[in-house]
C-alpha cells in the first residue's frame, strides 16, 4: 500500500511508468491533493444526517426516488451474487437509498454506505458517487483507486443521473465489496449501469413532459439519452443532457420555443461530428480510459482514435 507521500506525489506529478490511471481519476486525485488537501492515510467517516434531517433533504429528491427505486431493484437482481450493492445518491452526494444482501449489512455499516451519509469528493476524496457527480461522467474505481486508504478494498462503478433540464440530479453506484473480483466484467457492469441511469433519466424526462411528444435524436450511449420534448405545434419544450450537448441548446434557447424541424435542419452539418464524439467517449468509458482497448472495441487504430480525440478536444 502506498504511503500518503507517494499517493500525493502520484496525484500531483502523474502515475509511475507502466501504470495507466484514467483521466477522470487522475484529475480527482489532483483535486484531493492540491485543492482539498486531504491526507489519504487519515481514517474518515462521513457525516450522516439524522432521521429528521434526512426526511427534509431527501424530500427534494422525491421524483428521483420515485423513478430510481424500481430501477435499483432491477439492477440489484442482475448483479446479485457478485458481492455488490446498489446505491442512489442526490446531487450533493448524499445516499438516498440502497439495495444489498443481508450478509453485507455489517460491512456497509463499517464503511457508512447507508442512507443519509454524505460522500462529496471534497471531504471523502475520490469515490464513485462524489467523483461521478463532480465530473458529470461515468467513473470506474478499481481496488486501491479511491483516494483514502481506508477504502482500498472497495471497487466502485458510478454514473451521474440528469434531470429534465440536463442538470445533475444524483448518481447511481454499484459498490463492489470484494475489491477487483468484478474487474473481468467491468465493461459489462458499466454498460448495465449506464443503461439504468438512462432509464431513470428518461422516466424523469417523460414525467416532467407528460402529454408531449418525446423524440430521440439518435443512438443512445454514455449516461444520458438524446431525448427532446415537442409540443403540439412542433416547438422544442425540453431537452436532456445528451441532446443539449449534441445541439448546443441552452435553457434560454429552449425557453424561446424553437421550431424542432428548423433546428434539426440547422444542425445537420454538426450532428455527425457530435454523435461521433459521443461514441468515442462511450468507448473510452467502457474501456475505463484505456485507449488501446477502446480503439479495438471501436474497430479503429489507436492512431486514428488519438486523432479523433484531438479533433473533438479530448486529451
Amino acid at each position: 500500500m502506498k504511503s500518503d507521500c507517494a499517493r500525493s506525489a502520484e496525484a500531483c506529478y502523474g502515475p509511475p511508468a507502466g501504470r495507466d490511471i484514467p483521466g477522470e481519476i487522475a484529475k480527482s486525485w489532483q483535486r484531493c491533493a492540491r485543492f482539498y488537501q486531504l491526507d489519504p492515510a487519515q481514517s474518515w467517516r462521513p457525516d450522516v444526517l439524522s432521521g429528521a434531517e434526512f426526511r427534509h433533504v431527501s424530500g427534494r429528491s422525491a421524483f428521483l426516488l420515485k423513478a430510481g427505486l424500481p430501477e435499483m431493484r432491477r439492477l440489484f437482481a442482475l448483479v446479485q451474487g457478485l458481492n455488490m450493492m446498489v446505491l442512489l445518491a442526490d446531487p450533493d452526494a448524499m445516499i438516498l437509498a440502497r439495495c444489498l444482501d443481508e450478509t453485507h449489512q455489517s460491512v456497509s455499516r463499517r464503511l457508512e454506505l447507508r442512507k443519509g451519509a454524505i460522500w462529496t469528493e471534497k471531504v471523502a476524496g475520490t469515490n464513485g458517487i462524489g467523483t461521478s457527480v463532480e465530473e458529470c461522467c461515468p467513473i470506474v474505481l478499481g481496488q486501491g483507486e479511491h483516494w483514502r486508504f481506508c477504502f482500498a478494498l472497495l471497487a466502485s462503478y458510478a454514473v451521474p443521473i440528469f434531470d429534465p433540464y440536463g442538470r445533475v440530479a444524483g448518481a447511481l453506484n454499484l459498490a463492489a465489496l470484494s475489491g477487483n473480483t468484478t474487474r473481468p466484467v467491468a465493461g459489462l457492469l458499466l454498460e448495465i449501469l449506464m443503461q439504468s441511469g438512462r432509464r431513470i433519466e428518461e422516466q424523469l424526462f417523460r414525467d416532467y413532459h407528460e402529454g408531449e411528444k418525446i423524440l430521440s435524436l439518435g443512438m443512445e450511449g454514455g449516461c444520458s439519452a438524446p431525448l427532446v420534448a415537442i409540443n403540439d405545434v412542433g416547438e422544442v419544450t425540453g431537452a436532456t443532457y445528451a441532446s443539449r450537448r449534441l445541439t448546443g441548446w441552452t435553457d434560454e434557447m429552449i425557453e424561446q420555443r424553437p421550431c424542432f424541424r428548423n433546428e434539426m435542419e440547422n444542425h445537420n452539418e454538426i450532428s455527425f461530428r457530435q454523435a461521433e464524439a459521443g461514441v468515442i467517449r462511450a468507448g473510452l468509458a467502457l474501456s475505463q480510459g484505456n485507449a488501446s482497448a477502446a480503439a479495438r472495441n471501436l474497430g479503429i487504430s489507436r492512431a486514428t482514435l488519438y486523432r479523433k480525440m484531438k479533433s473533438i478536444g479530448m486529451k
